[in-house]
């Protein structure tokens, strides 16, 4: 029973092997662990569960947890690949990889396009 509780909790941030992670993406253990780090000290500075809610994010990117923006919003949304309301740690991880000069480009271009389609349609038009 010890067991499936630990599991329960591991799962429930999403934490994931550094090995694994950097095998998923462009970081290196090394940089999947300092990102496990950053990922602690955000999602623990307001709520401490684990997971990066909304209102860290942007008190992360701001300073400021009650200044709402746009941008914010929608990268926290793409970040959100479960769309559960929280990021756990593989998002974090698999969501910035994003940004690592080695990225491929295409996953960029996707990711820029993604973040300016705001209806979410596969077309950016006009309004947005």
């Amino acid at each position: 029973m010890g067991c499936f509780c630990l599991k329960k909790v591991r799962n429930k941030s999403g934490y994931k092997d550094p090995t694994i992670l950097a095998s998923e993406t462009p970081f290196t253990v090394n940089e999947v662990k300092a990102l496990y780090d950053l990922f602690k000290r955000v999602s623990s500075s307001i709520i401490d569960d684990g997971l990066i809610h909304k209102v860290e994010f942007q008190h992360a990117v701001f300073r400021n947890s009650s200044k709402q923006n746009l941008f914010t919003d929608r990268v926290f949304d793409l970040f959100d690949v479960k769309h559960n309301g929280v990021i756990e740690f593989g998002e974090f991880v698999r969501s910035l990889s994003v940004f690592h000069p080695n990225a491929p480009i295409a996953d960029k271009i996707a990711f820029l396009f993604r973040l300016y389609d705001l209806r979410q349609t596969g077309y950016i038009e006009g309004e947005e």
